[in-house]
């Protein structure tokens, strides 16, 4: 753990040392060429002080950004996230870094079972509050809402303050049939200058078709187009809400809006929408 923690420091000090050296060995050119003795610098002489910079500036950064983390593990993910937390060089962050690389590689059901592992008794209520969370994030990832539910709330009252929080527990309560919960938060984060205030409109909508209530969506999805708010994806939203209303040609023309506007996964988007468009088609004729 020590030495993943050093390579990774060490390769994130080359860039600031290889600027530090650049400067210095600009500066020095530069004093050479005012005193007239450019020419008779000793090619050996300015690669040994580049050298010299180089080395220095690279320890002096090394031991900064380890000095940062004293005997910590250094957290390979969600460096922003899981912060002070889990940074001693003992079994419990151990575990929970293992945890973390699992989660990485998407074995939401492995990553659980890790975190579960980790005694809670042994935790601060940080790493409380940041162990719920991911166990949160497992449980959604498995679709697994009430549970879900549950570790956001523990995390949230146990002091994590983080944007992306809220935007998932909205989502679980949406999805777990709880719209008025979902609705309470969305609508407290709306119109505020916060991180993913200007997502709410869209999340909102998003929620009413997984409902399939197209209706409620094209309603939020057409405010946040208006405010030019997430306006790719509101813009595809709309496209699907309007095809689950059966208003074909609408939708097309907000599809083709939403590819033109540079909608995020385009791809995953196309087949999604053609999916929706191919049953809502198949069940007019049917009707």
């Amino acid at each position: 753990m020590r030495t993943k923690r050093v390579l990774l420091c060490s390769k994130k000090s080359i860039v600031p040392s290889l600027a530090v050296t650049s400067a210095v060995t600009f500066v020095y050119l530069l004093s050479q060429i005012i005193i007239g003795s450019y020419s008779e610098i000793p090619v050996k002489k300015l690669l040994g002080i580049i050298t010299v910079c180089f080395a220095a500036a690279f320890y002096i950064t090394l031991a900064v950004k380890t000095a940062r983390y004293k005997g910590a593990v250094f957290h390979r993910f969600d460096e922003n996230i899981v912060d002070d937390a889990f940074t001693g060089m003992n079994k419990k962050s151990a575990v929970f870094e293992k945890g973390m690389e699992i989660l990485a590689d998407g074995y939401y059901g492995s990553a659980l079972e890790v975190f579960v592992e980790i005694d809670e008794d042994t935790l601060s209520v940080k790493e409380k509050a940041v162990l719920d969370f991911y166990k949160a994030r497992c449980y959604d990832s498995m679709d697994w809402k009430p549970n879900a539910i549950i570790c956001y709330n523990k995390a949230a009252e146990n002091g994590l303050d983080i944007p992306e929080l809220n935007i998932f527990l909205a989502r679980c309560y949406s999805e777990n049939g709880n719209m008025e919960k979902a609705l309470e938060i969305c609508t407290s984060l709306m119109d505020k200058n916060e991180k993913y205030s200007h997502r709410m409109r869209y999340e909102i909508g998003r929620m009413y078709l997984k409902l399939n209530e197209g209706a409620e969506a094209l309603r939020w999805f057409s405010e946040s187009i208006e405010k030019h708010e997430c306006y790719a994806d509101s813009l595809g939203g709309a496209a699907v809400a309007y095809t689950l209303l059966g208003k074909i040609k609408d939708g097309e023309e907000y599809y083709k809006k939403a590819l033109l506007n540079g909608i995020a996964n385009p791809e995953s988007f196309t087949n999604y929408y053609k999916s929706i468009q191919a049953a809502i088609m198949l069940e007019s004729h049917m009707s």
